[in-house]
């Protein structure tokens, strides 16, 4: 399968969604005061609701994850990886305090809620790639919030205990109760199923428009303001994705690789800006980061895929 030819249009379909939601936010329709309410209505129902849809369906249990071992172990390499790149960048590029954390910490914390999840859906779907969008999840949590978490953090203040947000975290949540339903077989009436799968269903659209309302609140004058971000956007979006591909092309299918490189050119996360303000760090490298990674990704994502055809 060609997946340049396959992605194209499909980017062309996300770039609308996150137009709709960029038009939305700059002409009012949505307001910057509603954007925490439909964050947390996306992260804390949403997907999880499709998180344990996509269990259901393909009747992923305990067992079924453990058969996945290589490509754990992939993944969470793979993160370590994305952080010496972030490491590597900020020395670079000569950055220090909390403008580096930031930079290091953006380099691992990537959007897979809202971009990486429904181009896994549109791409891998029909091929059996659904399966691992639960297993990624749980170990995307839990980098994110450990190894991420800390080089944010690092030297600055007073710590939380980054197992709490782990636990705490819907997603990690409702991947253990889906897993319960299947593992130990517990019926579930079709009508709540169903209810279920339409709600996560709207993960597709809704996050995408979020990612556009996101953009529309921020300063996109800032784009070209910091060099370091745009070393940033190369090393996280162009360099590191390939390298992770290239690699893991030796051990794992190639569906699983190319999933691993979706996952390494997600654009920083969007609650970036939100630990920065948090923990009294950089907030608008933090969010100009976010805003340069999301609008350089709609047009990197779909290179990396020409770029492994070759």
């Amino acid at each position: 399968m060609n997946y340049m030819i396959a992605i194209l249009p499909k980017m062309a379909g996300f770039l609308l969604l996150v137009l709709i939601g960029f038009t939305a936010s700059r002409i009012g329709v949505i307001k910057k005061e509603a954007m925490p309410s439909i964050s947390g209505f996306l992260l804390k129902i949403v997907l999880p609701a499709l998180t344990i849809s996509l269990i259901w369906e393909n009747q992923t249990t305990f067992y079924t994850m453990a058969r996945y071992g290589r490509m754990v172990i992939a993944q969470i390499l793979m993160y370590f990886i994305m952080a010496a790149g972030g490491i590597l960048g900020s020395r670079i590029c000569h950055l220090s305090g909390t403008t580096s954390n930031v930079h290091r910490g953006c380099s691992v914390g990537g959007n897979y809620g809202f971009l990486v999840i429904p181009l896994i859906m549109t791409l891998f779907g029909g091929q059996g790639g659904n399966v691992y969008i639960p297993i990624c999840s749980v170990i995307d949590t839990t980098l994110v919030w450990t190894l991420g978490f800390t080089l944010f953090t690092n030297g600055v203040g007073q710590k939380e205990n980054p197992w709490k947000k782990i636990i705490m975290n819907p997603i990690f949540i409702s991947i253990i109760l889906g897993l319960c339903l299947t593992s130990f077989h517990i019926p579930v009436p079709d009508m709540i199923m169903n209810t279920i799968d339409s709600v996560g269903n709207t993960c597709y659209s809704w996050g995408l428009i979020y990612l556009g309302c996101s953009l529309g609140f921020m300063k996109l004058t800032n784009i070209f303001k910091y060099r370091s971000i745009l070393v940033l956007v190369f090393t996280k979006i162009l360099v590191i994705p390939l390298i992770v591909y290239f690699i893991s092309h030796h051990f794992l299918t190639n569906v699983e690789s190319m999933i691993l490189m979706l996952i390494s050119a997600a654009p920083s996360m969007t609650t970036s800006s939100m630990i920065a303000e948090q923990y009294h760090l950089d907030e608008e490298y933090a969010s100009t980061a976010v805003v340069t990674t999301t609008l350089f990704c709609m047009f990197i994502i779909p290179l990396l895929f020409g770029l492994i055809s070759l």
